[in-house]
């Protein structure tokens, strides 16, 4: 089968090159022609994913793979680029700011440090047991 789909792949090939060899003797401009038809590859591939699937990640691909290939259609595809850069950059942010305030909130206030000087503070039984312990020994 491998052997099969191998010279199938490469019996496109062949078709699609020259196809295109033969629309540039006719004079017609093939960067147009693939200009359109890599991003409409794209997002048909986009859509079957998203039609045919099973699961919840598959979609997810799915449509990111068509939107991929939209952007890339009307030329946007920066948009898609910097937006991921400006969400990691909020991302990173949110996650600085929550682990600053995380160690602000472990510190104790007033009250708590009070109690545990309180607790830890010796007294009369503790003495006494430090008293026993040296006579004994």
């Amino acid at each position: 089968m491998g052997e099969r789909s191998g010279k199938v792949l490469l019996g496109l090939v062949l078709l699609v090159v020259g196809a295109l060899l033969l629309l540039d003797l006719v004079g017609i401009d093939t960067g147009d022609i693939i200009r359109l038809l890599i991003p409409a590859a794209i997002m048909v591939y986009g859509a079957k994913r998203v039609i045919s699937a099973e699961s919840t990640g598959k979609r997810v691909w799915g449509i990111c793979a068509f939107l991929f290939g939209l952007l890339m259609l009307i030329g946007k595809l920066e948009l898609l680029f910097s937006s991921l850069l400006a969400v990691a950059v909020i991302y990173l942010g949110i996650r600085l700011l929550r682990r600053q305030s995380a160690f602000a909130d472990e510190s104790p206030d007033f009250v708590e440090r009070q109690w545990a000087q309180s607790v830890l503070r010796e007294d009369v039984l503790d003495r006494w047991e430090r008293e026993r312990s040296r006579k004994l020994d």
